[in-house]
């Protein structure tokens, strides 16, 4: 759960930002249902199970080597709650 925008900065300089969660699909659960034959609807079952499960998607802001256990500082952007 963490928020759009945020900035993950490791000890060894790497720099990951956070786009957006990694919904899930479809494509997952085809792929699943296909190992399982006999789960009729499956494919659509996983996408409601799999809900905030699937990790989130970032990008590299700043390269570099990531470790187990390694130091991360998150960055997180102010956070805004709109009234209607």
């Amino acid at each position: 759960m963490i928020p759009l925008r945020t900035r993950l900065v490791f000890e060894n300089g790497a720099v990951l930002r956070v786009d957006r969660q990694n919904a899930p699909c479809r494509v997952s659960g085809r792929s699943i249902a296909a190992q399982l034959p006999d789960r009729e609807g499956l494919d659509l079952a996983f996408r409601k199970v799999a809900a905030r499960l699937r990790r989130l998607v970032a990008w590299v802001e700043e390269p570099g080597t990531v470790h187990d256990g390694e130091a991360v500082v998150a960055y997180i952007p102010e956070q805004w709650v709109y009234a209607g």
